[in-house]
């Protein structure tokens, strides 16, 4: 049961105050919320405080909030960032409220003037509303590419999609069609052709080449420096029904370190491939991949190694070298030395 009674009596108090803290645009201060109806967000402990992002100052009196929560959230009404180290803030797109500067405790912060010029993009959005042509009214932000936390030295294309919580490396780029799925996590050094979609919940590390129409999907994890060639496919169940869920089945795949997935390449759930392993065209693997073997046919079968540089190993006295490394074939398995 809420406590009404005793916020009015605070209430009361932040009525009378005549000394206040006066705020500016950016600023990240602890307000006295109170006690709200419904779905309204509540302030915490005796003085029911809560932090809140100053959006626009309206004069010395008043000032237009979002609320602040630290719980993590994802979808159009969320933007993540942060202004502390090592700690991160979701700003509620949808609890907009102005206040009475009365109302403010003190000051907690900064936001970033970067972060605040994207939220205040996403906010707009949100609250612009067009006619569709069945003359329902939906929001611009349907529309809109989500790029929270792209560096500036990433690229996405005007087409792509990318939901919030998603964390992109630098020098990562994303072309056309592609949608970018949240809690995803993207090393620097990425680049996704045209109509790929990563997520949601998926590991890439860094130098990961992704080609047109490849979908990576939920359980699967990328090392550095992998080539998933076009149309390549994962899957993430062993045993798939469209009328029944088994979200709780997916399996987890393991790419290691630089290996190469060829074209129209199928990999199944479960299985792990080693580090620069290549797997041919077509094939379908179907179990875990020995590093640097060279796997061909549907189910794949090895068929030779493979050094670093991805050329077939020629063997003499089970002894072969490339411009990387040195190889030997010991007990059905192949040991590297770097040059």
């Amino acid at each position: 049961m809420r406590d009404f009674d005793e916020w009015n009596t605070l209430k009361k108090d932040v009525h009378q105050k005549t000394k206040c803290i006066y705020v500016k645009e950016r600023d990240i201060v602890f307000v006295h919320v109170g006690q709200n109806v419904g779905y309204e967000q509540n302030g915490k402990g005796d003085s029911f405080l809560r932090p809140v992002l100053v959006v626009k100052s309206f004069g010395r009196d008043s000032f237009l909030s979002v609320g602040l929560t630290s719980r993590e959230k994802s979808g159009i009404f969320y933007f993540s960032f942060s202004y502390k180290e090592g700690t991160k803030s979701i700003a509620v797109l949808s609890a907009v409220k102005t206040m009475d500067i009365r109302r403010v405790k003190y000051k907690s912060g900064t936001m970033d003037k970067d972060d605040f010029k994207r939220l205040k993009s996403n906010m707009g959005d949100l609250l612009k509303i067009t006619p569709s042509e069945n003359g329902e009214s939906r929001g611009k932000f349907q529309e809109q590419v989500y790029r929270n936390n792209l560096p500036k030295s990433s690229f996405a294309h005007e087409t792509a999609i990318i939901d919030t919580n998603v964390t992109i490396g630098e020098n990562t780029k994303i072309w056309h069609f592609s949608h970018i799925l949240s809690a995803t996590k993207i090393g620097k050094n990425c680049s996704f052709g045209q109509n790929c979609v990563v997520g949601p919940k998926v590991r890439l590390g860094n130098g990961v080449k992704v080609q047109n129409n490849v979908s990576v999907y939920e359980g699967v994890e990328v090392e550095d420096d992998v080539f998933l060639g076009p149309s390549m496919v994962f899957t993430n169940v062993i045993n798939p029904r469209a009328f029944i869920q088994r979200k709780e089945e997916f399996k987890k795949t393991l790419l290691k370190k630089g290996c190469s997935i060829g074209a129209n390449a199928t990999v199944v759930c479960g299985v792990t491939i080693g580090e620069y392993a290549l797997i041919g065209s077509g094939a379908v693997v179907n179990k875990d991949v020995k590093p640097y073997a060279l796997m061909v046919g549907v189910p794949a079968r090895q068929i030779g190694w493979v050094g670093i540089s991805g050329d077939t190993l020629q063997f003499v006295d089970n002894k072969a070298e490339d411009e990387f490394a040195h190889y030997e074939i010991v007990n059905h398995s192949l040991l590297m030395s770097s040059k």
